[in-house]
Order: C-alpha cells, then structure tokens, then sequence
C-alpha cells in the first residue's frame, strides 16, 4: 500500500515492495477486534509483553473479499498453559475457532504450528479467534498471523486439512508436541496433507530424533511411555490395536519389510514406538497413497491405561516415482 493509505486503514509500515513504490502493511490488534484486512497479527495484551489475565479475548475475521476460500493462522508466538496431567485435557487455557471448520481446541506452546480454516462461501462469513484463559497465573502470550486465501491462488490447502504442508521434505508435530514436557493433547481430530511434489509417488515418514530421552518419546500416542516397551493394551499397529488413540497413514508399510500381501494395509498406528507392523522396531514408513494425507485422532480418556503420551514429531522426504524403496 502507499503509506498513506496504511496510516488510514490503521496499519502500519513494515518495509518497501514493489520496488520502493509501496510499503508493506500489517496490522495488529487484540482482544474485542473485528478485522476484514489481509495480514491482520492477533496478539495477547501488552504485547510483547506477557499476560497473566484471565478471561476472554476474542478476535472476529470477516473475509476481505467474497472470493476467500480459507483463512491461514500461523503461531507466531503461542504460550498458554498447557492441559492437566492426567487425561491431557485443555481445562485451563484453551484456543477455540469458531464460525468455521471443526477444529480442535488447543492449548500449551504451539509456536510454529498453523491452521487452515475454511472460510465458507457467504460474503462475509465471520471466523472468530478465541483464547480463553482461567485458572493458577501463568505467563501467556501469543501472536497469530490471519492470511485470508482467494479460492483461485495456488497456494490453497486441499479440502479437509487443518495442517497443509509443501515441499519435498518437512516436519509433522502434534500440538503441544515436545519430548521432554508437552503432553499429547485429548479431544483431537483433524487432517494433516502433504502437497505431492512434480515427479514424486510417494513419501517416507520417519521419527524425529529425541535429544532428551534416554528412550524415545517422539511418537507415543498410546501406552504407558513411561515403560521401556510400551506393549500395552492400544500400541503397535492396526484398527484392532488402535481403538482410542492413533495416527492415519493411508496403506502403511515398514521399509525393507517383504509384505506377504500388499493388499492388506495398516492404516492406524499408534503406541510408543512409530511402526506400520507390531515388531515394534522403529522404521522407517512408506505409503503410496495418493493425495498424502495424515488423519490425527485422540479421545479424551488417558488414565490409567496411557501414561504421559506426548504425542507425534515425524520428519517426511517425498520419494521418486522410479525410487523403489521398499
């Protein structure tokens, strides 16, 4: 925009573009808000100073033009607290979106994690942002970048995926994912797509290297992971043995594995260690199925039988067409 133009639509200027003609516009606001702009960054009172309040904080986005498929929220900054220890619920603090897709409510540290929303096809259509926040004093904050998205750019997520990732190599984390404190969140549903790269047929998922743990905890959905073999009731591989906690990977098959028959697939993998067979060896996993997508599924019961899960960390590399690697 001209500067002037910032200034009047209460902006403010964040570098040039178009070669020095223009200045790059954001807008930043909180609590009580309605914004229709493009850039909009959503953040925590006294930003970028920490909040210890309790309450409400909403923000209401309407789209800024009727041709907005979806809204894009990216995490910034994003510290509430997290969920109690027992079953992983989200009683204290809690992120909510309304007025769009279902979306889990999430709560902890999510910095890094987005969100597509989809962004409906009325005119207006709001999509309200809240943060709820309750219970003992903690330090929270959060700054939360709104892109809205045309339904003709390229850069549209595919239908039914809260996480969109591009590339031909990348990182998947569950919310409040970390090895050494961040408990697997309960109440969890939702879509993770992978777009598939030119000349690319597959992809090859793997856990993240933990470089905390003496035992890895970088895929524990199930299980007590406090056990050195999470052989538990709900772990290792299949719909029978992942009935309340699991991760979808469409056709699953361990890589070097000769699988008797590829027409039976695993689809649901779950416990503490990250495996398409129950060998319960950690592998490397393959799946052909195309588009790539994940599904993330998580009740809202823990105890006694799954014990300080923290969820998933997987690293993807999309695979050749001619690569045969199984």
């Amino acid at each position: 925009m001209t500067a002037r133009e910032c200034s009047t639509r209460g902006g403010s200027a964040n570098g040039y573009c178009a070669n020095g003609y223009g200045l790059c516009c954001i807008f930043m606001t909180s609590c009580g808000s309605t914004t229709s702009e493009n850039g909009t960054y959503f953040v925590s009172s006294a930003y970028p100073s920490s909040y210890d309040g309790t309450g409400s904080c909403e923000l209401t986005v309407i789209k800024s033009h009727p041709d907005v498929c979806q809204i894009r929220l990216d995490f910034d900054r994003f510290t509430i607290a997290g969920p109690e220890p027992i079953n992983h619920v989200c009683n204290q603090d809690q992120f909510i979106v309304s007025g769009g897709n279902p979306v889990p409510a999430i709560c902890g540290v999510n910095q890094g994690h987005h969100m597509y929303i989809d962004a409906g096809i009325g005119t207006t259509n709001p999509v309200k942002l809240t943060f709820v926040t309750s219970g003992n004093t903690f330090e929270r904050i959060w700054k939360v970048k709104v892109t809205q998205i045309p339904c003709s750019s390229t850069y549209k997520a595919d239908e039914g995926c809260l996480q969109y990732y591009t590339g031909v190599s990348g990182q998947l984390r569950s919310f409040n994912y970390d090895p050494a404190s961040g408990f697997q969140l309960s109440n969890q549903d939702y879509g993770i797509c992978i777009r598939m790269e030119r000349n690319f047929c597959g992809i090859l998922y793997t856990a993240c290297p933990d470089q905390v743990n003496n035992r890895s905890r970088s895929f524990t959905l199930s299980g007590n992971s406090n056990n050195p073999v999470n052989s538990m009731i709900g772990s290792g591989a299949g719909p029978n043995n992942c009935a309340n906690d699991w991760l979808l990977v469409p056709c699953a098959a361990n890589v070097g594995r000769i699988q008797p028959n590829q027409a039976l697939c695993t689809d649901r993998i779950c416990g503490g260690t990250f495996s398409a067979d129950l060998s319960m060896q950690a592998s490397q996993v393959l799946s052909t199925v195309k588009p790539f997508r994940l599904w993330f599924h998580a009740d809202n019961v823990e105890a006694p039988i799954d014990v300080d899960n923290r969820g998933f960390c997987l690293n993807f590399v999309q695979q050749p067409c001619t690569n045969n690697v199984i």
